[in-house]
């Protein structure tokens, strides 16, 4: 197989996620597992992009980079809480972990190889303009998307509101 720079992109970005996941996934230090699913985050965001979805990648950078994964680092800095005691490992559980890993794998991988992937024709950029998605927000889920904003708000608040009462001399 020759390979691309379509490929490359594609490799790294899946490369990108998978890194940023095992980082948020094996760090100590809650910073680190933060940053990892950033990383990981901009990674999808990457696949998106080469998927033909430019605006699923852009609302995949602006609602969960720039809003959860900031979020999060707000909650850790006001709970204080830096790092994290890790739990205690012993060799059963490991062997029971690797040989359940194994087995859902060789399913996955059976699975993947016993099924026939068809290629469907994609409905063209206009389906996906941001003016059209903008239209239908604002048109058909004007309710929903205002609901919404005022569930996020409320919680805003109660998350301001429970750090403070954590901060308060008793």
């Amino acid at each position: 197989m020759a390979m691309t720079v379509e490929l490359i992109v594609v490799s790294l970005f899946v490369v990108l996620a998978v890194a940023g996941g095992v980082m948020a996934a094996r760090s100590r230090q809650i910073l680190y597992n933060i940053i990892g699913l950033g990383i990981s985050l901009f990674g999808i965001a990457g696949l998106f992009l080469q998927l033909g979805s430019p605006f699923v990648a852009a609302m995949q950078l602006l609602i969960y980079i720039g809003g959860i994964v900031v979020a999060i680092v707000f909650a850790m800095m006001l709970s204080m809480a830096m790092t994290i005691d890790p739990p205690a490992r012993s060799l059963p559980k490991t062997i029971f972990a690797a040989i359940g890993s194994g087995l859902f794998l060789a399913g996955l991988v059976g699975l993947l190889n016993n099924t026939t992937f068809e290629t469907r024709p994609t409905a063209g950029n206009e389906a996906w303009a941001v003016s059209r998605i903008g239209n239908a927000l604002l048109e058909h889920y004007n309710l929903v998307f205002e609901t919404l904003s005022v569930v996020l708000l409320l919680a805003i608040i109660g998350a301001i509101l429970i750090a403070r009462r954590d901060r308060t001399p008793a």
